[in-house]
């Protein structure tokens, strides 16, 4: 993110009542990704592939092509009125460092670190030593079948004929492998966090920022890549069919300038936790009056605490929150000695921004009369916090002196998805529910966000 001159909830904390946010009890936020899967690919019909099936990786991977093949063999007609015919090409394992490599393959580079499917030869390929091993151990045994999904969509498309800018295909072929995810919920039974974990796969998997949607090697940032599998999650396969170039808009942000390409998009830390309280009081001054024709109260001064010496939020100690917003004082308080810095650090300034403003979605929802304790409402929070960022998006705010830096909406998924404490998803939802609510924001604004 970068500050145009200078630059940039998880509770709410009233009296009578505590909630945490990212790490109750002084604990700090860890990345869900690095905790192990609870998972297990259940039996499907037998597969034969080049490499060894007795391989841990290569198990999970025989039962998800045996799962794949079997919904498109129903599916595909409903879409494209012909009959679905399965990969015949082979599936091979590869271990790029001794080989043998896939027809498609020229060289141990094409595979090492991949996974695809060629048309040419109508195969898919994976790298079983490297790529498929640190997926499993970073985001769970799910991340596994929904990469598989994924080369399943371009399948898909080489049978559809379907036509597009690699962009385009590789965002509906995630739209493909998130609606299988729906599917398997009666076969793989991931649990809702396995389906949180493979997101943050997605994010892993990203462009990287500042790369241009039409270069013809582009997949899609972060949020374009989560957005679409959560499309096919939700809507199911015709939704991603429909795909087209333009269609969904894949977000493309230049860096702003030099110095923001240097610091990788990166405003520092003072200048976030400093700025952003300012730029959110603008745009709640400028949102309220248009949306429900009442002023703006602005809140009391941001507290940046020390854990070690965390003041009260009415008769309630905060000792052990990293951030939350307070009913009875009516401000925004953090942790600014050790939680926050280390979210900038791991996630990035926009990770931090978004946080802080998911606590004045809280705020300004308060002030309508809602229960800041619902987890219904801490959804509505992470919508208004999407509508703030589309607000900076799109210059509309005269006063506003920030614009968004290439990453900075894959900054903000990952926020809401991976840094989270204990008991988080009872207060606030799933991480994926979180992502949605949120890019709700980002496309519609913050009108549907008072009633999500």
């Amino acid at each position: 993110m970068r500050i145009n001159g200078a630059l940039w909830r998880i509770t709410a904390l009233a009296s009578s009542w505590v909630l945490a946010v990212a790490g109750c009890g002084g604990s700090h936020p860890k990345p869900q990704a690095e905790q192990p899967s609870s998972s297990s690919a259940p039996a499907s019909p037998p597969v034969e592939i080049h490499g060894d099936a007795s391989d841990p990786v290569n198990a999970i991977v025989i039962k998800a092509i045996g799962d794949i093949q079997s919904y498109w063999q129903t599916e595909f007609p409903k879409l494209y009125q012909k009959d679905y015919k399965p990969v015949t090409g082979g599936f091979y394992a590869v271990h790029p460092s001794s080989g043998p490599l896939p027809p498609c393959a020229q060289a141990a580079q094409d595979i090492a670190g991949n996974a695809f499917y060629c048309a040419k030869s109508d195969d898919v390929a994976w790298d079983v030593e490297g790529l498929l091993p640190s997926l499993r151990k970073r985001f769970g045994d799910f991340v596994i079948p929904v990469v598989l999904a994924h080369e399943w969509g371009h399948a898909i498309q080489a049978r559809a004929n379907f036509q597009g800018e690699t962009v385009t295909k590789e965002i509906q072929a995630d739209c493909f492998s998130g609606a299988w995810a729906a599917h398997s919920a009666d076969t793989f039974k991931p649990s809702p966090t396995d389906i949180d974990r493979a997101l943050a796969g997605f994010l892993f998997l990203r462009d990287e920022p500042g790369s241009a949607k039409h270069d013809p090697s582009a997949h899609g940032s972060g949020f374009d890549r989560v957005n679409s599998f959560r499309t096919g999650y939700d809507k199911g396969p015709q939704a991603c069919a429909d795909y087209r170039n333009g269609n969904p808009v894949v977000v493309e942000l230049p860096f702003n300038n030099e110095a923001d390409a240097a610091a990788g998009g990166n405003a520092p830390y003072d200048s976030i936790v400093d700025g952003v309280p300012e730029d959110l009081e603008d745009y709640y001054s400028t949102l309220f009056p248009e949306l429900i024709g009442k002023p703006w109260t602005p809140l009391q001064p941001v507290r940046k605490l020390d854990p070690n010496n965390p003041p009260n939020c009415g008769d309630t100690p905060t000792k052990g929150y990293v951030l939350f917003y307070c009913v009875p004082e009516d401000y925004v308080g953090f942790d600014n000695v050790e939680a926050m810095p280390e979210i900038y650090d791991q996630g990035g300034d926009f990770a931090v921004s978004t946080l802080i403003a998911t606590q004045y979605g809280l705020a300004a929802l308060t002030r309508l009369g809602q229960d800041s304790g619902s987890k219904q409402v801490s959804l509505r929070a992470d919508c208004l916090a999407g509508s703030w960022a589309a607000s900076i998006l799109l210059h509309n705010r005269p006063e506003s002196r920030y614009s968004l830096s290439p990453g900075d909406l894959d900054k903000a998924v990952a926020a809401l998805l991976i840094f989270r404490g204990d008991g988080d998803v009872a207060r606030q939802g799933q991480g994926a529910d979180r992502i949605d609510a949120y890019r709700r924001g980002v496309y519609d604004g913050a009108k549907p966000c008072l009633t999500l």
